[in-house]
Formats: C-alpha cells, sequence, structure tokens
C-alpha cells in the first residue's frame, strides 16, 4: 500500500507538472489605442543618436528595463530588455507620487479643498490628545513640495497602528514650508486627504479622470491597512501607460481634445517651488538633477526637464524646450548616470523641430537593435548534471523550514526545468528555460514564498483573490552538484533571485541543500537565508 500511495503521488506531481506546460502564458495584456508611432527623422531625431544611447546602455553598468522615446507626441523609439516586455506592468516606487499630486490638483479643482488648508482639518478623528504647533501650522501645499518640516522623516506605521495619527503625532522641527526634506509619509497624507474629501480611494477617484481616459487598464495600486493607497509608492504601470500620462502632462492636461486636468494645475504642478539640494552630495549643481528644485511631488532636472521619478531609475522626463518625452524602467545602481545617458544621447539626438534627412541604414539598426534588447540569465557552465536521471520527477521531502515547504521536485524535459513546491499539500510549478528565460504564472512574488495576499486597489469589476503574478525564470548548472534557479518577478520587483541547489549522493541516498545566493540590492546586501535540506523521497 505504501508503494501504492508513493508511485500514485509522483505520478500526480508529474501530471500537475505536465499540464502546466500546455498552459499558455496569456501576453496580450489590456492594451488599446496605442500612441501614434513615427520613424525618428520624421520628427526631427536621428536614429544614429538613439543607437549610441542603446549601446551606451548596453556597455554599461546601469539595468535599463524599457525605454521609450516620444516626440511630437509620437512614439520614434521603444524597446525593453527581455524578460520584461511592452506587456508588462512594471513597478513604479515614487513615480506613483505624481498620480497623487494630480489626485490633489482635481480635488481642488472640484471645490474640495484648497492648498492652503490645514491638514488636521481633515483628520477629527484621529487627532493625537495634542497636536504641536508647527503641525497645525501644516498645509496641504506644504505636503505637497516635501516641506513638512518633520525631520528625520517618519517612516510609516505598524499593521494595527492609525497611519494618519502615527504622522501627526510626529512635530516638525522646522517651520513648514521652509525646508525641503524627502517625505514618503507626506505622500500618503494626500492620498489620505483625497479620500477623506472624495469618500474614494485615490485610485477609484483617478480612475474615471485620468486611467479610463487614457485607456491605461489592468493596474494595480497597493493600500495600506486602513485601506488607503499607499499613494507614495505602490503604481504598476506599463511604458505605455507611463508615456500616456507623461503626454497628458507635456500638453498642459489635455488629451484629444478634452482637458483631464486643468491647464493651470500642470503649470503650477511643474514649475519650481522649494530648493532641493541636499549638502551631503558633492556633485556640482550643474551636473546634479536633484540639485535643479521641487515642484508638486515632481522633481526639475538639467536642460529644463521636469520628471516623474523613482527609485532605481523608474523616470518620466518631460523635455518641453524639445517637445519630447523620454521613459525609463530600470533597476539601476546609480540613478545620476542613468539620467546621464538621457542627457549625453537622446537629448542631442534632437536636431530640429522639422523632418531631418532620412538614415535609412541607421534606422535599420536601430529596429534590429530594439528587437533584441535582453538581460541574459547566467550561462551553464555544464550542459547537463549526473544528477538529472537521479532527481527528474522525484520528490524531496524537506526538514523544517521558515517557507513551510514541505517538499520540492525537479523535472528535467527538452532543454527545460520545472521546480515544484508542495505548501499545505498544494503544489505550484514554475517554468525554467536554461540560457534562457521561461514566463509562468505563480501565486507568489518570490521563489520560495508562500502565496501572496496584499490589499490593492485594482482595475477590475470583480474580485481578485489571489492574482497571478508573472516569474521569468532559468536554470543553470554551475557544477556537477549545483544548480542555480534564477527569477525575476517582472511586475512584482525590480532584480533577480537565485536560489542554489546542491544535490549530494552517499550509499544511494540523494540529499538535497537550498539557500539563497547571495545578492545586492539598492547597494545593500540581500538577507541571507538558513539552508533547507531535504532527502529523496524513496518508494518502498
Amino acid at each position: 500500500m505504501k508503494t501504492y500511495c508513493k508511485a500514485k503521488e509522483s505520478l500526480s506531481v508529474l501530471l500537475i507538472i505536465f499540464l502546466s506546460s500546455l498552459i499558455t502564458t496569456n501576453l496580450t495584456g489590456q492594451i488599446s489605442d496605442k500612441l501614434p508611432r513615427s520613424v525618428p527623422e520624421s520628427e526631427g531625431v536621428s536614429s544614429a543618436g538613439i543607437i549610441d544611447f542603446i549601446n551606451a546602455v548596453d556597455t554599461g553598468r546601469q539595468e535599463i528595463h524599457s525605454f521609450m522615446f516620444i516626440r511630437h507626441g509620437k512614439v520614434i523609439a521603444e524597446g525593453w530588455w527581455n524578460p520584461y516586455g511592452p506587456e508588462y506592468r512594471h513597478i513604479m516606487f515614487s513615480a506613483s507620487k505624481t498620480f497623487t499630486a494630480t489626485g490633489i490638483g482635481l480635488a481642488v479643482s472640484e471645490n474640495k479643498l484648497k492648498l492652503s488648508d490645514k491638514v488636521i482639518s481633515f483628520f477629527p478623528y484621529s487627532l493625537p490628545d495634542s497636536v504641536g504647533k508647527y503641525m497645525k501650522e501644516l498645509t496641504v501645499q506644504n505636503l505637497l513640495t516635501m516641506s513638512v518640516g518633520q525631520e528625520p522623516a517618519p517612516m510609516g506605521a505598524g499593521v494595527n497602528e492609525d497611519w494618519i495619527r502615527s504622522f501627526i503625532s510626529l512635530e516638525p522641527v522646522h517651520k513648514p514650508g521652509t525646508v525641503f526634506l524627502y517625505n514618503n509619509m507626506a505622500t500618503f497624507m494626500l492620498s489620505a486627504i483625497v479620500q477623506q474629501v472624495t469618500g474614494q480611494t485615490l485610485f477609484e477617484y483617478l480612475k474615471p479622470r485620468i486611467f479610463d481616459p487614457l485607456t491605461i487598464r489592468g493596474i494595480d495600486w497597493d493600500m495600506n491597512p486602513q485601506g488607503i493607497n499607499l499613494g507614495m509608492i505602490g503604481l504598476r504601470l506599463r511604458t505605455e501607460d507611463m508615456a500616456r500620462f507623461g503626454e497628458l502632462l507635456i500638453a498642459n492636461g489635455k488629451w484629444k481634445g478634452r482637458q483631464l486636468i486643468p491647464e493651470q494645475w500642470v503649470k503650477e504642478a511643474t514649475s519650481f517651488k522649494i530648493e532641493s539640494g541636499d549638502p551631503s552630495n558633492k556633485m556640482p549643481k550643474d551636473r546634479n538633477d536633484w540639485a535643479q528644485g521641487y515642484c508638486y511631488q515632481m522633481w526639475r532636472g538639467r536642460n529644463n526637464t521636469v520628471r516623474l521619478d523613482g527609485m532605481a531609475g523608474q523616470f518620466v522626463i518631460l523635455i518641453p524646450d524639445k517637445d519630447a518625452i523620454v521613459v525609463l524602467t530600470a533597476n539601476a545602481r546609480n540613478t545620476q548616470e542613468e539620467m546621464d545617458l538621457v542627457h549625453t544621447y537622446l537629448i542631442p539626438a534632437i536636431k530640429s523641430d522639422k523632418v531631418i534627412p532620412a538614415e535609412p541604414s541607421s534606422y535599420t539598426e536601430l529596429l534590429k537593435k530594439q528587437a533584441n534588447l535582453e538581460i541574459k540569465p547566467d550561462n551553464s557552465k555544464l550542459t547537463a548534471s549526473d544528477f538529472i536521471k537521479k532527481i527528474s520527477g522525484r520528490e524531496f521531502i524537506l526538514g523544517d523550514n521558515d517557507f513551510n515547504i514541505q517538499s520540492v521536485y525537479f523535472t528535467f524535459n527538452n532543454g527545460e526545468c520545472s521546480f515544484a513546491l508542495k505548501r499545505d499539500n498544494n503544489i505550484s510549478v514554475i517554468k525554467c528555460g536554461t540560457e534562457k528565460w521561461k514566463i509562468s504564472n505563480t501565486k507568489s512574488s518570490s521563489l520560495l514564498a508562500a502565496p501572496r495576499s496584499i490589499s490593492k486597489s485594482i482595475d477590475a469589476n470583480y474580485k481578485v483573490n489571489q492574482p497571478l503574478i508573472k516569474v521569468a525564470s532559468a536554470y543553470s548548472w554551475t557544477d556537477n552538484n549545483t544548480l542555480e534557479i534564477t527569477a525575476r518577478f517582472v511586475e512584482e520587483s525590480l532584480g533577480s533571485e537565485t536560489v542554489i541547489c546542491n544535490f549530494r549522493e552517499f550509499n544511494g541516498n540523494v540529499t538535497l541543500t537550498m539557500e539563497q545566493k547571495p545578492g545586492i540590492f539598492m547597494g545593500r546586501p540581500a538577507p541571507a537565508m538558513t539552508p533547507i535540506r531535504g532527502t529523496i523521497a524513496k518508494i518502498e
């Protein structure tokens, strides 16, 4: 009976892995009504200059995930470094903030609040026992310009805490409006104010006013435990969604003849409001895109640019003097160097406001380069391993571990590896290519983590209990005993993560040790994981 049950279970696992390989991933997304396309030279831009930009990216040390170059309202160049693609959303980090500021601007235009309103006036039920003098003076406009005066800036609150109350309890040390200090919670408070005065979350409020008219679909925005959109971060958009919003701003709030945002608000929101220099940054001001001033949840930059700006290089760069926009998503190690690529190559590629002579050979080369961009997974040092036949389709029973994984399976077939995890007697499978990325759907946002359940505002008319998460995976053998599985959760995180699987055989028993490969994220070491150990299950 024992032998029968084990064999039946192994057969079930293989069946699940096989069926998962038959399910095609829907990559079409929900993108429609695209921006018009044009040839660079038709819009006064040199294809050769754009090629120089791509070459600089590929030979430099900044990891770019996508770019889009728009001139006169038309896309003249675009590219995604595989496994990132036009159909995938990208995490925006602080580029989300400009959408939050737009919500405030629209609420102002609808007479729901004024910029001079005091912040504490919106939250009578979240006030602490005492409110400091400066906090009583704090206005909506101070939140918009990051001139709250709290130092250090607050870092949020616990799961069971009132985030609004926590923010109000921290008395500013500088008079509001006098000192710029980047403050994420200031933007969260803007989101909370929109929700308070409209009775809708920021996402719900912007949806019919901005997202729907711009044909931005299938997006989401993280919420805090109180059900308030984070505002400061948490919005996920596709590259072209970002470009559409940039076009709306550069056109002073008008889209297809319809004024979606008041023109005066856009002009106010993009103009210099406060000095943004950081005394600890010794870079000369004329080379520093973070020392040109701050607007309403946007930054001023060199060459009279204005930008949406998210951690690790999520940018929508408005170049009004040239009627141009550059959109970038990235996992950049140095965001100033990423900005330098735009100033050095893309802006100088703009030669005229009119048509310039065609560059057919350069344009052909540009199209070829755009179609073949890739972040390559590590190459295998071995084409195969002696362990493949011994472990393929077999179950490894794991000891107690922080991830509550009961067992794992590896199945190799036609140059692919299926990596299956069993947790709570449920099996999930990730497909891995060899030396190339393979896309799978999963319910986890990390290779070994349990299915994730996060509160979000989603662009859907129905409840999504566990939204599917896109993961691109690849595997490689670094030696006969060591298998590495690398994954990029393309819509959820920036970089890659790698699990090292080491196999050993002793007296006919095959054992497994899994641990996380050390890595660096934003200049900091990734947290180490306690190794997980297991033994291949025997069929008796």
